[in-house]
């Protein structure tokens, strides 16, 4: 018994410690990258949205958008994505589902682009509240599976400091950007919303129903 209890030991003590590099090392390097990736597209875009969102309604002129009920009516729109996400990603996949949402969210900020009415420009917005809930509740379901159980709080840390990032960047570095045209901001939302679809696509990695390692 104590024999056993020493060779455990000594294999904890063989392994290297999880250090936050060790995530992007081995067949982990392209999956941590990709998803810290999306983390980064998703948080820029959803606080590029959200941050400048209230001045740029008070500015565009078209009545009930620029009350603070419509405001409201954004943030309760988001609550059935974030339970129709919840549901997706044991039903279709943690993937597919984190695909449909970013996918869905470039299509609205399309339409909004597009828009060129009041009702429109709300439907628009509308979508994209519903979509970036359910998108971000995809990613932390699909995130912590794809790390090994020893790793799964140091990839968790890391793609939170890439939302925070993401968070600092939006206002700040794209403040230019929505200053000249704020449809021209959502435009590149679009594009990169799509582009972390893509992303997610190119992980090629489903963990519903795997074991955790």
């Amino acid at each position: 018994m104590a024999a056993r209890l020493a060779a455990s030991v000594k294999i904890e003590q063989a392994q290297p410690p999880a250090g936050p590099a060790t995530v992007f090392t081995g067949d982990l390097r392209r999956p941590s990258l990709l998803i810290l990736a999306i983390w980064l597209l998703v948080s820029v875009s959803y606080y590029g949205v959200f941050v400048w969102l209230p001045s740029q309604l008070a500015s565009l002129g078209h009545g009930f958008l620029r009350g603070q009920g419509f405001l409201v009516l954004l943030a309760l729109a988001q609550l059935p994505g974030y339970a129709l996400a919840a549901f997706g990603v044991e039903r279709w996949g943690r993937r597919a589902t984190l695909i449909a949402f970013l996918s869905l969210g470039a299509i609205s900020c399309a339409l909004f682009v597009a828009a060129s009415s009041a009702l429109l420009l709300a439907a628009a917005l509308l979508l994209m509240s519903f979509a970036f809930l359910g998108a971000w509740g995809a990613l932390y379901a699909f995130t912590p599976e794809i790390f090994p159980t020893r790793l799964r709080a140091t990839g968790m840390g890391l793609a939170g400091a890439m939302a925070r990032l993401g968070g600092l960047l939006a206002p700040s570095a794209l403040a230019a950007v929505v200053l000249v045209s704020f449809g021209a901001a959502i435009a590149l939302f679009a594009v990169l919303l799509a582009r972390a679809a893509l992303a997610t696509y190119a992980i090629n990695l489903e963990t519903r129903g795997v074991p955790l390692s």
